[in-house]
């Protein structure tokens, strides 16, 4: 944000943008850019902003409006995918298996169409996203902000792997990024998994099934209760869903395993510190 003492650098910026483009940069015009853009970034960034505009050869031909300012940061953030390219993303959301990377917009979006969805009206759900989608990227875009990219993460922990990788790849994420979103390598065995916390208290233990997966686990069984519908029976269940059963229920028992391990380590710790 900018502040009130940088209001002379913030006007000596666009009287130095003004000669570039040969006018004078009236006071009203000054008063306007800093009513809508003095709440939404600082001097630096205003300043790499205008630099891009110069730099750029459709837009840098006009001298620069307030919107051509918030459309250099979007593009210096990576730009937005189109509704048909977010509706893409969004689809593999659905999938409790699988690990999406999706800006904040398409989770709200998806979020406001899953009714439809769940109803099993897909048509309707891809209008609902795009509508929802469309509303939510015209604000944020108004308010100055820009797409945050994150992964939505699901139970199947290769597709996790490699959607992480082509997330960091296509520069939506940072490895470092990736890392503090992905639970750390698991140890073979519950010991294993455990031994970091029995020297050092602040030590995280990474659960095996994450918060989101379970959510949308839970979800599907309310809408399957709502509907009538229950899950294939084991004996007329494809090879690949007994798989994919068997693969939850072993993420689970473990995540039950890791929490036991606490709670007996919890017990333990006082009697060890005491002693």
């Amino acid at each position: 944000m900018l502040c009130d003492h940088e209001r002379q650098a913030f006007s000596d910026l666009l009287d130095e943008i003004g000669e570039q483009y040969g006018r004078t940069v009236s006071g009203g015009v000054k008063i306007t850019w800093w009513r809508l853009l003095s709440s939404r970034l600082d001097l630096a960034t205003l300043h790499a902003a205008l630099d891009r505009h110069l730099l750029d050869r459709e837009r840098g031909r006009f001298f620069p409006q307030p919107s051509d300012v918030l459309a250099m940061l979007e593009q210096a953030h990576g730009q937005r995918p189109t509704a048909d390219e977010a509706w893409a993303l969004a689809l593999d959301t659905f999938d409790e298996a699988a690990t999406v990377c999706v800006t904040d917009e398409i989770l709200a979006a998806v979020s406001a169409s899953a009714p439809v969805w769940n109803s099993g009206d897909t048509v309707g759900a891809r209008m609902a996203f795009k509508a929802a989608y469309g509303r939510l990227v015209s604000e944020g875009r108004a308010s100055g902000q820009t797409p945050r990219w994150q992964l939505s993460l699901g139970w199947d922990a290769e597709r996790r792997t490699v959607a992480a990788q082509d997330a960091v790849r296509s520069g939506r994420l940072t490895a470092q990024q990736v890392r503090a979103q992905l639970p750390a390598p698991r140890a073979e065995g519950l010991p294993a998994m455990v031994a970091g916390a029995l020297t050092d208290r602040n030590t995280v233990i990474a659960l095996p099934l994450e918060a989101d997966a379970v959510t949308r686990q839970r979800m599907r069984a309310l809408r399957e209760a709502i509907t009538g519908r229950s899950a294939p029976a084991a004996a007329t269940a494809t090879p690949a869903a007994l798989d994919a059963a068997a693969e939850r229920q072993r993420f689970a028992q473990r995540k039950q395993q890791a929490l036991d391990a606490l709670e007996r380590l919890a017990a333990q710790k006082p009697v060890q510190e005491s002693a």
